[in-house]
């Protein structure tokens, strides 16, 4: 019930957004907040996703990988609800709220990954998350300080994670498998643009060294658990964009921060720092018709191996995964369409191509076995099919490798409804 009712909402939304994305083209970045409305605004973004698999859940206790199989899954991955409002035209309010998976609840997970364990473990079947909850302060275009609840911006889809804002009907593998996605902290940022350039400087609250996996890297690290969010290792973020050359945007990105004393027994890590420094850098090039994106994601954990010797021994009450995590990750990718106007409608179909490679397991400490099933590869072919700028029917087929081939295939058919924008403005 909870979920239809969900999903109507949805619906209703994307019937009344406003269209002010044009198929693709790029959008005003966060550091431009105070754009587009006089007073208030309110809106969202989300999706509904169908997925069919031709492969088995569990990769891991099979010497071949996941075992053949039919198996299809629908739901809300997320419906995200905005609003921004001005003080003053200096002084700007902004906020997001994000329902995953329909909401909250409790449901039942066979955990694979445990080095062939097989527990349950009682999860929430959904989250209400607060996303972002922010005040900006603007001084000058190029001088805001922004406190808050932010979106920390690494990587080419947690700068821009709205559906409409990337072809395949899910957010790209090879990001969302070593870093959180979407990336939010609490801390504080100064930001601005200046001409063709724009920047964003953050001091946020680092990760949790406990979360980190064989599987995700540092991704599943972002504090949650526990009630208390701590701060005693700080991180830093950095993210420069530029718009120099004509239908092309050029961005730099990257993190730095320990990790070690934001666990839940600090005193177990003491002696180490668990530093995590990711760079990224990634493009678009978007002429209206020809669409092309790139990204690039290197991340280095130090003391790893006492890292992963200290999880393993962590109780199985607590919801980590306790398995070794990798000195290096790495992953890159790019997709490319061309946008199709159909009749005098204003629609249009974009098809689209994507390639990503990702590791979490790039490179290991000495002693520590690299599993090549956390080497993968994905080529997704599919269409975009744009009713209005902000709304959008997604399909598309995917073909992943794992260890270069080493183990069974696994291939996704997807199909998604996507909207972006904002539903009421003053």
């Amino acid at each position: 019930m909870k979920n239809i009712a969900t999903g109507i909402l949805v619906l209703l939304a994307a019937g009344c957004l406003s269209a002010n994305p044009v198929y693709g083209q790029e959008q005003p970045d966060s550091s431009r907040v105070e754009q587009g409305f006089k007073k208030y605004r309110f809106g969202g973004y989300g999706e509904i996703l169908y997925q069919h698999m031709d492969y088995g859940a569990d990769r891991y206790n099979y010497s071949n990988g996941a075992q053949p199989d039919n198996r299809s899954l629908i739901g809300m991955p997320r419906a995200v609800f905005s609003f921004d409002y001005k003080f003053r035209n200096d002084l700007i309010f902004s906020t997001e709220l994000e329902f995953e998976h329909g909401g909250t609840g409790s449901a039942m997970e066979l955990e694979y990954e445990e080095a062939g364990e097989y527990e349950m473990e009682v999860e929430k079947a959904g989250e209400v998350v607060l996303e972002q909850l922010h005040f900006t302060k603007i001084f000058r275009p190029w001088l805001k300080v922004r406190a808050g609840h932010m979106i920390v911006p690494v990587g080419q889809t947690n700068a821009r994670h709205e559906s409409i804002r990337y072809f395949g009907t899910s957010r790209p593998e090879s990001e969302t498998s070593i870093i959180p996605l979407t990336w939010h902290e609490t801390g504080i940022s100064i930001l601005g643009n200046f001409r063709k350039w724009s920047y964003q400087l953050m001091l946020v609250n680092g990760l949790d060294a406990n979360g980190f996996t064989s599987a995700y890297w540092v991704r599943e690290g972002k504090q949650g658990i526990f009630e208390e969010v701590k701060m005693t290792d700080p991180a830093a973020v950095v993210r420069i964009e530029n718009w120099g050359l004509r239908h092309l945007r050029l961005s730099a990105s990257a993190y730095l921060g320990n990790s070690t004393a934001n666990t839940s027994k600090s005193s177990d890590m003491k002696k180490y720092n668990g530093r995590v420094g990711i760079i990224s850098g990634d493009f678009e090039y978007n002429n209206r018709k020809l669409i092309v994106r790139g990204n690039i994601i290197s991340g280095d954990l130090s003391d790893s191996y006492q890292i992963s010797a200290i999880n393993k021994t962590l109780s199985k009450n607590i919801q980590y995964s306790r398995t070794p995590v990798a000195k290096n990750a790495l992953a890159y990718g790019a997709e490319a369409g061309y946008s199709f106007r159909l009749g005098n409608s204003g629609e249009r179909i974009i098809p689209f191509a994507r390639y990503e490679y990702y590791n979490s397991m790039e490179k290991t400490a000495s002693g520590m076995h690299a599993d090549e099933r956390f080497k993968r590869d994905l080529l997704t072919v599919g269409l975009n099919y744009y009713i209005m700028p902000s709304l959008a029917i997604k399909a598309d087929y995917s073909h992943r490798r794992i260890g270069s081939g080493n183990y069974n295939n696994e291939n996704t058919l997807g199909l998604a409804l996507v909207y972006t924008g904002w539903m009421l403005q003053k």
